[in-house]
């Protein structure tokens, strides 16, 4: 049993109790005045008016060039706001894995969050309980240790029927790969019936490209300056916001109600929100708010799966037309394992077909779908390398930067995905690129799935198609573009190329795909 304290005891646990708190604060002062008498990081100082001519093309291109003037921490302060610009791999792990504690959140959005209305993307949610849930349910789903053998069928599945369409119509081949990935989650997430629907593929294009234009933190004058967004109706940046926001929302409720109504019907299809609204129909100690986590996760799982795996595949278009010597190396493998022309791929052929996983990890690491990652937020002053890093920092991982590091990756700019057999990562050269994924507890959830699907697609293209440039009218050769879009979302340029079956028994095998659905 516990006993009562003495008054004198009470007195002396009282008095150590001041003193220990007293300890603490003078301990925490002395550190908050250590911290003020520390320089920040080197960048470009600001004008008079407190700005900075930040770069409005291809933000990560001109902050990798500036490595050489400032470093790898580049400290830009643009209207009040501090911006902390990490260029290299070492520095992004110092901070965002081993001080995730205080790296974790994220800055406040109010052009994408507030006026578009992405107030439900829970990736850009701040770090606390509200995300911690979500995140909860996210992993339920899509486990965190990699086993997304559920869905391997799913993902076999679509893209069989990806290489029918390319039968069909291959000059539309960059529709069928974003068809393709969004039927892939929106089966998932919400069944069969909506998944089938191509209005739910053409809802994400609209909804995502105000995502990929305004996601760059500063990309407009509104994130720097939150009360603007009480500006009168008739300023450019509200009139985008409102047009803007009508798919962003309807991509939150229209498959989700209509989950509901097939519930209500008796006619739902097992899925991740059929699942989940069950389960708290069933639940006596879930809240009415759990409703709204279901909703949240559900349309941050199809926003991702729509559109981040979209830009790895398109890119494997580009760069087996632009390389066709690593196109030929990849099915010299598939044929040796699985016959020429014999079958298609599966996932149990991965091991024996380590060239494959080589493809898909440059494909993150050449051109990475977030090359200046998510913003990151810190939430206490924090030191580092003998400066100091204020509280209310935005923090922006140049991951362009760390993939394309040449004292990582040799000859960053090429498409060499050899790089990463065992004899080439010696010495901590060319590392395995997760760096394309995120960082420390904001590394995203979803990439197990998402290399998934990428290798499965890639396997099945070399497996059947032939990938060249595309050829005029009059015989002529036309480069594609190798250019890629300058937005948050990164995707190759339109670029068109040439897509054909292998030989007769590889269309048979494409044909036959459809008999076996």
């Amino acid at each position: 049993m516990m006993r009562e304290f003495s008054s004198l005891e009470s007195l002396t646990l009282l008095s150590l109790f001041c003193c220990a708190l007293a300890y603490f604060w003078s301990h925490l002062a002395s550190f908050r005045s250590k911290l003020v008498g520390l320089p920040l990081p080197p960048g470009p100082q600001a004008n008079w008016m407190g700005k900075v001519e930040l770069p409005q093309i291809r933000p990560w291109l001109t902050y990798a060039q500036w490595k050489d003037v400032y470093g790898d921490l580049i400290y830009i302060r643009v209207l009040g706001n501090p911006i902390l610009v990490l260029n290299s791999a070492i520095t992004a792990s110092d901070l965002l894995e081993k001080r995730s504690g205080i790296f974790s959140s994220r800055p406040l959005r109010t052009m994408i969050v507030e006026l578009i209305g992405w107030d439900w993307l829970f990736s850009a949610f701040p770090y606390g309980s509200w995300w911690q849930a979500h995140r909860i349910m996210f992993n339920r789903h899509l486990p965190p240790n990699g086993s997304s053998v559920v869905w391997h069928p799913l993902q076999i599945q679509e893209t069989h029927a990806m290489c029918r369409r390319l039968l069909e119509s291959p000059q539309e081949f960059r529709y069928h790969v974003r068809k393709t990935a969004a039927r892939i989650i929106l089966k998932m997430t919400y069944g069969s019936q909506v998944g089938a629907g191509d209005d739910y593929v053409m809802l994400a294009d609209k909804a995502l490209a105000s995502l990929a234009q305004a996601g760059i933190f500063g990309s407009f004058l509104v994130d720097y300056l939150p009360f603007l967004k009480y500006a009168p109706s008739c300023f450019a940046f509200q009139r985008k916001a409102r047009k803007w926001r009508t798919p962003v929302r309807a991509m939150l409720d229209t498959p989700f109600i209509s989950v509901k109504e097939e519930m209500a019907q008796g006619v739902a299809s097992q899925c991740m929100v059929s699942q989940e609204l069950e389960r708290l129909s069933q639940s006596r100690e879930l809240s009415l708010s759990h409703e709204s986590i279901i909703k949240n996760v559900a349309a941050t799982m199809y926003a991702a799966g729509s559109d981040t795996v979209v830009s790895a595949i398109s890119s494997f278009f580009l760069v087996m037309s632009l390389y066709p010597e690593v196109q030929k190396r990849g099915q010299m493998e598939i044929d040796k394992v699985i016959g020429p022309e014999h079958r298609l791929p599966l996932f149990t052929d991965r091991p024996q077909m380590p060239f494959i996983d080589y493809i898909c990890n440059e494909l993150l690491r050449w051109n990475p779908v977030t090359p200046l990652g998510l913003a990151h937020y810190i939430t206490e002053d924090n030191e580092y390398k003998g400066y100091r890093l204020p509280k209310g920092t935005t923090v922006l991982p140049n991951v362009w930067a760390i993939l394309h590091d040449p004292e990582m990756y040799p000859d960053p700019l090429t498409f060499n995905p050899e790089r990463f057999s065992p004899e080439n990562r010696v010495n901590g050269l060319n590392q395995i690129p997760d760096a394309a994924f995120g960082f420390g507890r904001r590394l995203c959830p979803g990439r197990f799935l998402a290399f998934d699907t990428l290798w499965i697609v890639v396997a099945t293209m070399l497996t059947v198609y032939d990938i060249s440039k595309e050829i005029d009218e009059t015989g002529k050769v036309k480069e594609p573009c190798a250019e890629f879009t300058p937005h948050l979302l990164s995707h190759p340029m339109p670029f068109g190329c040439s897509i054909i079956p292998r030989s007769p028994a590889a269309r048979q095998l494409i044909v036959q795909t459809e008999i076996h659905t």
